[in-house]
């Protein structure tokens, strides 16, 4: 087992797909570990690959520094800063990027009072169950937005709502995958993985851009059979101008 280790960091072959591998294989044996084998209460491989491509992500300096303006120490600087956004995407990925760092950092490593810049005597100290409670919250609201973007249930808003309601053994799960990270994590070159770490982070964005030009599909056909009906009509510039800002390929002209 052990002289197989280290194979999945031949870089030189299909990097992605090794670490990917390595890291998913690493949740998995986890969940044995900690008894909480895939799909015994609910049908969740899907959180295991969200968990893998979670700590795929968190090892590179352009996530860290992607997401490193979205996260806050405390939910009242988080309602503050979401109130400051009037675009729903924005809001789904404060409450996402929140909650997973949350998720990271109780289960992986296991020092937030550091990571949140929490100083040692503050006068409110945060508990771990009081990291967890919003932590929850923040996947419950990120499910909430996923819903309200693409008005239907999605495979990703299907994940955050297992993440919120089974937190706590998710995040033991990763409590027993942290030697298995650190292991990927010391093997890691960032100058070798620069070739697809657009690909990780835009895992996400693209399936996101085709479930909404489905949509938009969807609605035009509606609108083709209704053409005076305003409120189609303005649902239809709506999401033809979001779409435009997301895929600048997207041309689209005001009804």
């Amino acid at each position: 087992m052990k002289e197989n280790e280290d194979l999945y960091f031949d870089f030189s072959k299909e990097e992605k797909d090794y670490a990917i591998r390595f890291l998913l294989d690493a949740v998995l044996r986890s969940r044995g570990t900690c008894g909480f084998p895939s799909n015994r209460e609910i049908y969740d491989e899907d959180v295991n690959i969200y968990l893998a491509h979670l700590l795929f992500a968190v090892s590179t300096s352009a996530y860290q520094k992607l997401v490193k303006k979205y996260l806050v120490s405390y939910p009242s600087d988080l309602t503050n800063l979401v109130d400051t956004s009037d675009d729903n995407y924005i809001r789904y990925f404060i409450y996402k990027i929140n909650a997973d760092n949350l998720l990271v950092h109780l289960g992986v490593f296991q020092d937030l009072r550091q990571s949140m810049n929490l100083p040692q005597h503050n006068i409110c100290p945060k508990t771990e169950e009081q990291f967890k409670e919003a932590a929850r919250a923040y996947y419950e609201q990120a499910a909430i937005y996923n819903q309200r973007i693409y008005r239907k249930k999605t495979a990703v808003g299907e994940v955050l709502g297992k993440l919120a309601d089974h937190f706590d053994q998710y995040c033991n799960v990763l409590q027993v995958t942290r030697k298995d990270f650190f292991h990927f994590a010391n093997h890691f070159k960032d100058r070798e993985f620069s070739d697809f770490l657009q690909n990780v982070q835009t895992y996400e964005s693209k399936t996101c851009l085709k479930e909404k030009q489905d949509a938009f599909l969807d609605l035009y056909l509606e609108w083709l059979k209704d053409k005076e009906n305003q409120e189609l009509k303005e649902r239809l510039n709506s999401m033809g101008e979001e779409l435009s800002r997301l895929d600048p390929q997207f041309r689209f002209r005001r009804m």
